[in-house]
């Protein structure tokens, strides 16, 4: 693995255990409880990843995955109580804060995919952002769902 290649790795690890982080409180602090669901789903294959990426950087090369991730059912948007209006108000905040950084952890998977000699690398890092793209997805389908996203 050239110097690059582990800096490029180094640089995911680090983004994917701030995913995994950033998930895991997002989920605690979520009112509702199917994006609570989601987000804690999410954590998981995020923390998936960084232990994908460490093992990498261990010279232990993980089998590229060729299972897509199953898309999450959306659940209708709740009712406008004003306990559900400023819950709604702060889910919204975290669903559009882990879009953005899904946006930026796929951009960063994307150039390491580029620059990676090994074509078994490439494809478990290529699977990996196919998996952050559809954590996108899933986000964006909440926010369409419960008119988040304008």
């Amino acid at each position: 693995m050239t110097k690059k290649e582990q800096s490029l790795l180094k640089d995911l690890q680090n983004e994917e255990k701030l995913c995994a982080e950033k998930y895991q409180k997002a989920a605690e602090a979520a009112c509702d409880p199917a994006l609570k669901t989601m987000l804690g789903q999410i954590a998981q294959a995020e923390q998936n990843h960084y232990d994908t990426v460490t093992q990498m950087l261990a010279g232990k090369g993980p089998e590229p995955q060729t299972t897509q991730p199953k898309a999450a059912k959306q659940q209708p948007a709740p009712g406008q109580s004003a306990a559900n209006r400023a819950g709604k108000k702060k889910d919204a905040y975290l669903v559009a804060d882990l879009l953005a950084t899904e946006k930026y952890v796929s951009a960063a998977y994307n150039t390491s995919v580029f620059e990676f000699c090994d074509e078994k690398s490439r494809q478990v890092l290529s699977g990996i952002q196919q998996q952050e793209q559809h954590h996108g997805k899933q986000l964006f389908d909440y926010m369409q769902v419960n008119g988040m996203y304008r």
